[in-house]
């Protein structure tokens, strides 16, 4: 008994270890959840929950050793600031284990709640002192022009860096769903293969992921609000707002698209694995010129087409997949 549990508290640090790793290395930091969700294949969700929370708390040290406490208010603002990817995707993490046996498209949306939350509740605080919002605002507008402003006056001359980075954070705030989704989607995609790594049927979920027809009327009306924005004068924040919905309904059906692309490969070939094909999706999306775009547009297309004709052309589809 004292063994296993030194052999579980070995593994629990070291996958905390790992997930603090890739929490503070670039792009990393959008599935570092995944190894803090391995601990509950072989412990159960409890005991992932609790890594999960330590996960936060070690976050939270880690900021507090680079002396943002202590400086009141605009400390704690900043801290905000540092936190909302870390939580956001911890709590998603926890949320995706929570909801086992319900359908692939409500456990998505249901990891993306807390994420709203937190946005609300960080508005609410920026909001209720304004002067904290402008100071917030200028320091992270100079350090921008500080670090970028000698770049764009030689590509882009007589362009104020400030009116640019204004313009980043709000392409920034449209993107802060989507991107979320997609790291969510990619941790629970690895810990799910991980855990369903040697049942035979774990590639035929994958093909048969299907979401019911009537879903796809969000992701036009969502679109639709989009082109509307264009005819018709709207708030920056509604702005915002729909074009994060759009995106969320893209990386949804996108999904979709990468099932319906693996049941026709699989076809072929039946040795395939689905871990393989988004690996190799990932790298020529990433480093080939022009197949980015075709992964962008054609994935969320396909996935949209199999809403209304059987693409996959395969028989006995279910949806659940947890």
């Amino acid at each position: 008994m004292e063994s296993n549990r030194l052999r579980a508290a070995g593994e629990a640090i070291c996958l905390l270890v790992l997930s603090q790793i890739m929490a503070h290395v670039g792009v990393a930091v959008l599935i570092s959840v995944a190894p803090l969700l391995f601990f509950a294949i072989r412990h159960g969700r409890k005991p992932a929950y609790i890594l999960i929370a330590v996960s936060v708390l070690v976050n939270l040290a880690f900021f507090g050793f680079q002396g943002l406490f202590g400086l009141g208010k605009e400390g704690i603002a900043i801290l905000i600031i540092n936190m909302y990817i870390p939580l956001s995707l911890s709590a998603a993490g926890i949320v995706w284990l929570g909801t086992k046996g319900r359908n692939t498209m409500g456990r998505l949306f249901l990891t993306l709640i807390p994420s709203v939350v937190f946005l609300g509740a960080s508005a609410g605080f920026f909001l209720s002192d304004m002067a904290l919002l402008e100071n917030i605002r200028t320091g992270y507008e100079n350090a921008f022009a500080a670090v970028i402003g000698p770049v764009i006056e030689g590509l882009l001359p007589g362009v104020d860096p400030s009116i640019l980075a204004y313009s980043i954070l709000v392409v920034f705030m449209s993107l802060l769903f989507p991107v979320l989704l997609c790291g969510i989607c990619a941790s629970c995609f690895i810990y799910e293969t991980a855990k369903h790594s040697r049942e035979s049927d774990w590639e035929e979920k994958v093909v048969n992921l299907e979401y019911s027809s009537d879903a796809v009327w969000g992701f036009i009306i969502s679109w639709a609000l989009v082109l509307l924005m264009r005819f018709v004068s709207a708030p920056l924040l509604l702005w915002i707002a729909v074009w994060n919905l759009a995106l969320v309904w893209t990386v949804i059906y996108a999904i979709e698209g990468f099932s319906v692309v693996f049941a026709r490969l699989r076809r072929r070939s039946p040795a395939l694995r689905s871990m393989a094909l988004l690996i190799m999706v990932l790298v020529l999306g990433t480093f080939v010129p022009g197949i980015n775009f075709i992964v962008l547009i054609g994935l969320p297309l396909l996935g949209v087409l199999e809403s209304f004709f059987d693409l996959k052309k395969q028989g006995g589809k279910n949806e659940n997949h947890s």
